[in-house]
């Protein structure tokens, strides 16, 4: 989150106005509680680091002004006496700046459509902060009172909170015409493998609109990283890893069945709290042709184990190299995460991804009815 990465807490208040000549912007500013000869710094983020550009005084009365020489739009931030930060975005417009120059209060920055756009960013996602901060609540309090029903009901609307967040973020991204926010908007959207083919067509779009930007070419130099090990429709590269008790078991060797593949660990408390419904489901349609293939990224086989025994795991595929996320199995899979699970069809190909409490049983009950 690009929020997060930046450092900053601040929300922005934008509008527009004015204009630059030929790459030189000039950004003036007012601070409410002006320290006099006090320091206003302009930052460049750069890879792995914020860079100084330009340094200038406010006066006695908080007026600053700064000039900047850009060669193409990029991110930059406004340091106003090391207690307040700002986020800009430099491209062709003249900005101004209004501060109180005392930390934790807001900054207002007003000149350009880019910085209009992402005032509207932030009072989406800071809104839907709220909306996150309500639902934990009610979750929390539902685990704690052992309401599994709840529990499990509200899990579905968690993802689907979260599903419609990233469709919001996705069409606001690919609907800005020429701006440095569609690129910042990536930065709220958490599981990027499950969306690659959206950045990828993200930056193809960005490329064309902004082909003098250094952030753009980073981001589409480096949006390969993205790309998942396994796309909805691939077949799932074959795996084989022992079991237990030392025997080797092949992914491949359950073709013609459903199959869940479930990357997973002893340690891992979300695993462990989806593991009922796993077993319910497999309990449910095992007899009509569906399987699980469970990957464990456990350390050590008693972990495995006693996981397997407690949770009740009662399927016969249960294999492990124990190498944590450097097994084979996480490695082949870009496994960064867990839980995660793939659903494959009888071909092996995969026809869905991270199904977890009722996803899982309404894609299972398309398939084999209730």
């Amino acid at each position: 989150m690009m929020k997060k990465f930046l450092a900053l807490t601040l929300v922005v208040l934008l509008s527009a106005c004015g204009g630059s000549n030929d790459g030189l912007i000039k950004i003036t500013g007012k601070i409410e509680n002006a320290i006099p000869q006090g320091e206003v710094i302009l930052e460049r983020f750069e890879v792995g680091q914020v860079r100084p550009v330009e340094t200038v005084y406010s006066d006695h009365n908080g007026n600053f002004e700064l000039e900047v020489s850009v060669d193409g739009p990029g991110f930059y931030r406004l340091n106003i006496y090391n207690k307040q930060y700002e986020t800009l975005i430099l491209a062709d417009k003249n900005l101004k700046v209004e501060a109180s120059g005392e930390e934790g209060n807001d900054i207002e920055v007003t000149g350009s459509k880019d910085m209009e756009n992402m005032a509207k960013l932030y009072e989406y996602m800071d809104a839907y902060q709220v909306k996150v901060q309500e639902f934990n609540q009610q979750y929390i309090q539902a685990r704690n009172e052992g309401n599994t029903e709840l529990v499990e009901e509200l899990t579905t609307q968690g993802l689907a909170m979260e599903e419609g967040k990233v469709k919001f973020l996705k069409d606001m991204a690919m609907s800005l015409e020429g701006s440095l926010v569609s690129l910042l908007i990536t930065d709220y959207i958490p599981n990027k493998a499950d969306e690659y083919k959206f950045l990828d067509s993200l930056s193809v779009k960005l490329q064309k609109e902004i082909p003098n930007s250094s952030d753009v070419d980073y981001f589409v130099s480096n949006v390969g990283v993205f790309k998942p090990a396994v796309a909805m429709g691939d077949v799932a590269p074959n795996l084989e890893l022992p079991n237990p008790e030392g025997e080797m078991m092949s992914l491949e060797s359950l073709r013609g069945k459903y199959v869940l593949l479930d990357f997973w660990a002893g340690w891992c408390r979300p695993c462990r709290m989806e593991n009922p419904n796993v077993v319910r489901m497999y309990n449910k349609y095992n007899d009509d042709g569906f399987e699980v293939f469970s990957v464990s990224l456990d350390r050590t086989r008693n972990q495995w184990v006693d996981a397997i025994e407690k949770d009740g795991l009662v399927w016969p595929y249960h294999v492990s190299d124990l190498k944590y996320f450097q097994s084979e199995a996480a490695v082949t899979y870009k496994i960064n995460a867990i839980p995660f699970a793939l659903l494959l069809d009888p071909e092996g190909r995969v026809i869905g991804k991270n199904l977890r409490g009722r996803a899982l049983q309404a894609k299972l009950e398309s398939i084999f009815g209730e």
